[in-house]
C-alpha cells in the first residue's frame, strides 16, 4: 500500500504547488486555456497566466490538459481498501457518491480523511430505505410500512452520519411521502431509484434530487400511463419471490417504452427542470444488461477484480436474456432529456457486473457522448454539475475551490475517450505523480489476487441498486 497522505493536514499536502505551461479545460464551459494554476494545501489559490509564485514547488505539465477531479455519482464500495479507493484514485475519480453506505464505507472515509488511504472524498448514503418484502432484505435494507417508519428511519439515517438518504423499490405513496417530509425537515436530500408506485412527476414535486438508471421514466411518458400503473398497483407481491413483482414492473417498463409520447415527456422534463431533479441513468450497466457475456469476459480490467467476483458477475450477466432494443430506447430517452435542458450526471453503478472502479466513469462518459452530450458537456456530468448536485466545493478549476485536478496527456473536448489517459492526479492538494499512480495500479492488481467475497455485507448481487 502506498500510504499517500492526501489530507490538508500534512506538511507535504500544505505546501504551495504551481502547475505550469499546461493548457486548462476549467470545468466552467470556458475554452481550453493556457495557465498556471496555484495550489495551497486543499484550496486552489490562483488561476492565471502569470509565473509560479516564488517559493512554490513548480510542477511542470507542458503539452498536457488540466481538468477538475472527476465525480462518479453512483458507486458501491467492495470491503476491499487496496482495491476500490486507490482505483477510483488512480483513474482520476476524485469525489464519489456512495450509494449504500455499509459501516467500512464511513471507515474507509475516516481514513481517507485522516490520509491514511488513497481514496477519493466519499458522499455517504444512509442505509437503503424500501417498503416490505425489499429485494435488499437480506442484504439489511431498512424496511417500512408506516409513514412513522419512515420518519424513524430518516433520523436514524441522519444520526449515524448519512449526508443524504437512498430510497428504493418498494415504497409507497404513504411511506414515501413521510420520507420526502423529514428529509426537508431535516434538511437533508433524499436520493436514488424511483419507486415502482409512485409517479415520476410526483417524486420530482416532492424534492427527490436524483433519480437513478431511468427507472420509471417510460411509464410516465407513456400513453398508457395510467392503465400501466393500475396494473402495477394489482400486481401481487410474493414474500418468498420478491424480485418476482420487481422482474414483472421491469417488464411492464420495458413494454411502455413502445409507447413513449413526446408532448408528456416534454411536460415532465419541464418539471425536472423547474424542481432541479437530476438523471442519473448510469448508461455503462444498463449496456451490460443488454450484452451478452462473451463481449465482457475479455476485458483486460479483469485483471482487478478478485476471481470470485469475476465468477459470480458472469453468473450474474448469464442469468439475464439481453435487451437490446430497450438499451437503444434508453439511451434515446437520456438523449431527449439532456436536449431538454435535464440536468444528466455520469455515475457507474460500480460493483454491478463490469462495472469498474475507477475506469468505469470514461466508460460511462463515452457513452454520454455517443448519446448526443458534447465532450463538455461530458465532462461537466463528472464535474461542475456532479458538484452543483452534491453541493460540493468542487468540480471547477477556480480560485477558492477544492485542490482536485486531473492532468491528461491529450484533450478531452477533442476525444472524450482522452480522459482515461491520465498523467498525474492532485487529490486534496497533494501530487499523485504518473509513476505512484502506476504503483497503485500494480498494488490493486496484486491485492485482487487475494481478495476474498464479503457477501451479504455489501449489497452485491443485485443489478442497478
Amino acid at each position: 500500500m502506498l500510504g499517500l497522505a492526501l489530507t490538508a493536514g500534512d506538511s507535504a499536502a500544505e505546501e504551495r504547488t504551481a502547475l505550469v505551461n499546461g493548457v486548462l479545460v476549467d470545468g466552467t464551459g470556458a475554452a481550453p486555456r493556457p495557465a498556471t494554476i496555484v495550489l495551497d494545501g486543499d484550496r486552489i489559490v490562483s488561476v492565471g497566466q502569470r509565473q509560479a509564485p516564488r517559493g512554490c514547488r513548480v510542477v511542470d505539465v507542458r503539452g498536457k490538459f488540466v481538468i477538475p477531479g472527476l465525480w462518479d455519482a453512483h458507486v458501491h464500495h467492495m470491503p476491499w481498501d487496496r482495491i476500490f479507493p486507490p482505483l477510483f484514485l488512480a483513474n482520476g475519480v476524485t469525489g464519489v457518491r456512495d450509494m449504500w453506505s455499509f459501516p467500512y464505507v464511513h471507515e474507509f472515509r475516516r481514513r481517507i480523511d485522516r490520509g491514511e488511504l488513497a481514496g477519493p472524498r466519499i458522499l455517504l448514503s444512509s442505509n437503503i430505505i424500501d417498503g416490505p418484502h425489499s429485494l435488499q432484505a437480506e442484504a439489511g435494507a431498512t424496511q417500512v410500512r408506516t409513514a412513522a417508519e419512515a420518519r424513524a428511519a430518516v433520523r436514524a439515517a441522519v444520526a449515524g452520519g448519512a449526508e443524504f438518504v437512498k430510497i428504493y423499490q418498494y415504497l409507497d405513496e404513504t411511506t414515501y411521502a413521510a420520507i420526502a417530509d423529514e428529509c426537508r425537515g431535516r434538511g437533508v436530500p433524499f436520493a436514488g431509484h424511483l419507486p415502482d408506485r409512485i409517479a415520476a412527476r410526483y417524486a420530482s414535486d416532492s424534492g427527490q434530487r436524483t433519480i437513478e438508471h431511468l427507472f420509471g421514466l417510460f411509464t410516465a411518458t407513456a400513453t398508457n400511463e395510467a392503465e400501466l400503473r393500475e396494473r402495477i398497483a394489482r400486481l401481487p407481491v410474493d414474500p418468498a419471490n420478491s424480485r418476482g413483482w420487481y422482474n414483472a414492473v421491469r417488464k411492464l417498463e420495458e413494454g411502455a417504452a413502445r409507447h413513449h409520447d413526446q408532448g408528456k415527456a416534454a411536460a415532465l422534463y419541464a418539471d425536472f427542470r423547474r424542481n432541479r431533479t437530476w438523471q442519473v441513468p448510469t448508461l455503462h450497466v444498463l449496456k451490460v444488461l443488454s450484452s451478452p457475456v462473451e463481449a465482457l469476459r475479455d476485458d483486460p480490467r479483469l485483471k482487478y477484480v478478485p476471481a470470485a467476483m469475476r465468477t459470480y458477475w458472469e453468473g450474474m450477466v448469464r442469468s439475464i436474456a439481453p435487451a437490446r432494443e430497450f438499451f437503444l430506447a434508453q439511451k434515446r430517452l437520456v438523449a431527449e432529456m439532456h436536449a431538454a435542458g435535464v440536468g444528466v450526471l455520469a455515475g457507474t453503478d460500480t460493483n454491478n457486473p463490469y462495472c469498474f472502479p475507477g475506469f468505469g466513469l470514461h466508460d460511462e462518459l463515452e457513452l454520454l457522448v455517443e448519446v448526443g452530450l458534447s465532450p463538455m458537456a461530458a465532462l461537466q456530468s463528472a464535474t461542475r454539475d456532479a458538484a452543483r448536485a452534491f453541493g460540493r466545493n468542487s468540480g471547477t478549476v477556480e480560485p477558492g475551490k477544492d485542490a482536485d485536478l486531473v492532468v491528461l496527456e491529450a484533450n478531452p473536448l477533442a476525444d472524450i475517450r482522452n480522459t482515461r489517459r491520465v498523467d498525474s492526479v492532485v487529490a486534496r492538494g497533494r501530487l499523485i505523480t504518473r509513476e505512484q499512480r502506476l504503483r497503485m495500479l500494480a498494488d490493486a492488481e496484486e491485492a485482487a489476487k487475494t481478495a476474498k467475497m464479503e457477501w451479504g455485507s455489501s449489497g452485491c448481487g443485485c443489478f442497478a441498486t
